[in-house]
């Protein structure tokens, strides 16, 4: 039975931490240009709210007069109340116009009261309505005034009769049939109420004017006025609100806080923690898991590269000793030996027993040059490999075959790589060897080597036709040290280098072998 999948516990890529720095400070950047924009908003908001008011209540003044001056014009049956340009709709509301962030409309004079005839149908009906609108000032606090068709007042809460504002931009508007509102600087005088007191704090007046019909034409104007309330007030009257929401952030930047030190401080803690433990001696502590930023997950990644290589190099050196060790003991024992007897009888040997002893301490040293020479070789190899350059693989496979006479048959397939960038040391180290071992256990017969491409690589098989690996030495036959012909001077690193030239270039190296000849595979 196939074991469940589990999660992953290690650490996951997350976003750089400049990505995570931008960001908070992008968020910091943008809490008070969010604030300010948000207290724009609401201060257009309570505006509007405030035009919206002065709308339902010019609606109502605007009815209550029109019932009075058809009742004063002796009409018993009011005609149409909307304009002829009205849609075609059971409803037509009026909505809020003023824009805060266009210019303010600057104050206009009014002409002053004239000495108009105060007995007409319009004065009457504005005589009527006065009560009403003194009463509904003293809880609404706005100001209005109800103008007749030449833009004259005929009933004002602030008694200024007979003024005309015929001259305002919204009582031009509204006499045309348009309803028009407008946002003026206050007209005062007197300090700042207080953010306690009723009266309102703002600076700004809004104007509305509301157009009256009767039978598809204008019949008058309300011209309605109120100081809207200000942000400040309306804030501080919903300070408690405001408290929680200032708790709120400050959670909010408790939080990001919180996550800055979950995601930077604490994985580099751990990564700290981890390169200790491995100064120590102890195992690699593994990172925290969740997601960390990019550079800490690389630095992790790297720190275990570097661990990995650490141990590999340790054990390599380890076990590099431990076989230079084993392999120059026999050598170095065999010379101790010969000048042992070399001093104790050198007198009573004849010159054919002191040439031999000699001879012996030679082919010994000479053994161990070989092998300090391969093993010096084999490391440059796998640790410092020389700068590739350009060879011809046609040219240098002949010039290998060379040095073996005519024993040596290079077949080229067209479809092979022509040219491959490589080191030539190590070209000629690893083809050479391939050739030189097929030659030693090829029992005397050619040897074929072919150039081919597998998989977009340069391959080169190298055969001969001996009499094939035995099976107990094939799991053996790229172990460093390892050879059957320790007697002829073999070292046991031939393959051992191509081996190790093959994985520095992502390649490999494989054999097949059998009664007929082995045949050797160097992908590079």
């Amino acid at each position: 039975m196939t074991p469940p999948e589990t999660e992953p516990t290690g650490p996951r890529r997350g976003p750089s931490i400049g990505r995570l720095i931008l960001s908070v400070n992008v968020f910091v950047l943008l809490v008070p240009v969010m604030a300010i924009l948000m207290l724009r908003i609401y201060d257009q908001h309570l505006v509007h709210q405030t035009e919206r008011r002065l709308i339902a209540e010019s609606v109502l003044i605007g009815e209550a007069w029109r019932s009075a001056l058809l009742k004063a014009e002796g009409r018993q049956h009011p005609g149409a109340i909307e304009p002829k340009h009205a849609p075609l709709a059971k409803f037509f509301p009026i909505e809020p116009v003023i824009d805060l962030h266009a210019a303010l409309t600057p104050a206009a004079g009014v002409r002053p009261t004239t000495d108009a005839d105060q007995s007409g149908p319009a004065w009457v009906a504005g005589r009527a309505i006065k009560p009403m609108l003194d009463r509904a000032k003293r809880v609404n606090l706005s100001g209005a005034r109800v103008l007749d068709v030449t833009g004259c007042v005929v009933a004002s809460t602030a008694d200024r009769l007979g003024e005309c504002h015929a001259d305002l931009p919204e009582v031009q508007a509204a006499l045309q049939g348009r309803y028009h509102a407008v946002a003026r600087d206050r007209d005062s005088d007197g300090p700042r109420p207080p953010l306690t007191a009723i009266s309102r704090g703002n600076q700004l007046r809004v104007f509305t004017a509301t157009p009256l019909f009767a039978d598809g034409r204008v019949i008058g104007v309300v011209r309605m006025s109120r100081t809207p309330l200000d942000a400040p007030k309306a804030l501080w009257r919903y300070r408690y609100t405001l408290l929680w929401g200032l708790l709120g952030c400050l959670g909010l930047t408790l939080a990001i806080s919180l996550f800055l030190r979950r995601t930077i401080t604490r994985p580099v803690r751990a990564i700290t923690q981890a390169a200790e433990a491995i100064a120590r001696g102890a195992p690699r502590r593994p990172l925290p898991g969740g997601r960390v930023p990019s550079e800490v997950f690389q630095l992790s990644a790297a720190l275990d590269i570097m661990t990995e290589k650490l141990r590999a190099r340790a054990a390599y050196v380890a076990e590099f000793a431990a076989n230079v060790s084993h392999e120059l003991k026999t050598p170095l024992t065999g010379v101790r030996g010969a000048v042992e007897l070399l001093r104790e009888d050198w007198a009573d040997m004849d010159p054919a027993q002191r040439e031999r002893f000699l001879a012996n301490i030679d082919d010994d040293a000479d053994r161990m040059q070989r092998l300090v020479t391969r093993l010096l070789h084999l490391a440059r190899i796998e640790h410092a490999p020389p700068e590739a350059q350009t060879l011809d693989v046609a040219h240098e496979l002949q010039a290998l075959a060379a040095r073996h006479d005519a024993q040596v048959n290079v077949v080229i397939d067209p479809a092979a790589p022509a040219t491959i960038e490589m080191a030539p040391e190590h070209f000629v180290t690893a083809v050479g060897n391939l050739i030189d071992n097929a030659v030693r256990h090829g029992a005397g017969a050619p040897i074929a080597v072919r150039a081919e491409r597998i998989d977009s690589r340069l391959a080169v098989i190298v055969c001969d036709q001996g009499p094939g690996i035995s099976p107990r030495n094939q799991g053996r036959v790229f172990d460093r040290f390892f050879t059957t012909e320790r007697d002829n001077g073999g070292t046991g690193l031939g393959l051992a280098l191509v081996d190790a030239i093959a994985r520095t270039r992502h390649g490999r190296i494989s054999f097949e072998t059998g009664a007929q000849g082995t045949e050797f595979t160097l992908l590079l």
